[in-house]
């Protein structure tokens, strides 16, 4: 099961291709954010996102790094 919500919330992350709150992110996928933050922090271990903090209020923004940032 794990892995299959991993797959969803990069999914989801890549088609956005910016990045986005994680509270954003929690209230789309109808998740708890405790759940969403724990998947993000698996995908981040894995070099698939990139966690950092926004300017505003201090929210936790995640991008999902795809082939063109490497291109």
């Amino acid at each position: 099961m794990f892995g299959r919500r991993k797959d969803i919330v990069y999914r989801v992350l890549a088609t956005k291709k910016k990045a986005v709150a994680l509270q954003k992110l929690s209230a789309e996928l109808d998740t708890p954010m405790p759940a969403v933050l724990k998947t993000v922090k698996q995908l981040e271990s894995d070099g698939l996102v990139e966690v950092f903090y926004g300017r505003d209020k201090a929210s936790i923004m995640v991008k999902a790094k795809t082939i063109e940032d490497y291109v």
